[in-house]
């Protein structure tokens, strides 16, 4: 088992301790009972660690002696952080976006490609096997809306749909055949 540091330790009792009460919070006492601590040096330690935590935004102050988690803000989409990586750096390969954004090759080649299109990046081709390199030409500070994609995934949903009602008649037909069959058995 890793060994956790004395700040996740406590990070963790204050969550684990907010989650099981109605309130959502937890109080200096739950936390140090979750965490059995049992010496006024390590009673102190943690009171410190919790400020520091408060102080970092990971956990709220309630009122005195009480805490709970505080409320994250969610990832930004992938899309989003592309285009900041884009913005930042005016000059960027696919290999970058995959490694900065976390965006798969293929999401990243379409994504610019229909930025490409919008006059937005210019593709660059250096040659001698190196990968394309794509430019900002265009900074239109709002990412531009991929009405593109909507149309492809729209598409995309329609022909499953299509492809799942033709799986489910052929099952309904196969069903019909074999209840046929077993009433055939009975008779």
């Amino acid at each position: 088992m890793a060994h956790k540091s004395f700040s996740k330790r406590v990070l963790v009792a204050v969550t684990d301790r907010a989650a099981s009460a109605p309130e959502g919070q937890a109080t200096v006492s739950d936390i140090s009972d979750a965490m059995m601590i049992q010496t006024t040096a390590d009673h102190k330690r943690m009171l410190n660690t919790l400020s520091d935590l408060k102080n970092a935004g990971r956990i709220v102050r309630v009122s005195q002696g009480v805490y709970a988690p505080a409320k994250r803000e969610s990832q930004p989409e992938i899309r989003e952080v592309m285009w900041r990586v884009l913005r930042m750096r005016r000059r960027v390969t696919v290999d970058d976006l995959v490694e900065m954004a976390g965006a798969g090759a293929e999401y990243a080649s379409d994504w610019l490609r229909m930025l490409e299109v919008r006059a937005v990046v210019r593709k660059i081709n250096p040659g001698g096997g190196k990968p394309c390199v794509w430019q900002m030409i265009n900074d239109t500070v709002e990412m531009p809306v991929d009405t593109d994609s909507a149309a492809k995934h729209r598409a995309l949903r329609i022909k499953k749909k299509q492809q799942a009602l033709a799986d489910l008649a052929a099952a309904q037909k196969l069903i019909g055949k074999a209840h046929q069959a077993i009433t055939e058995l009975e008779d």
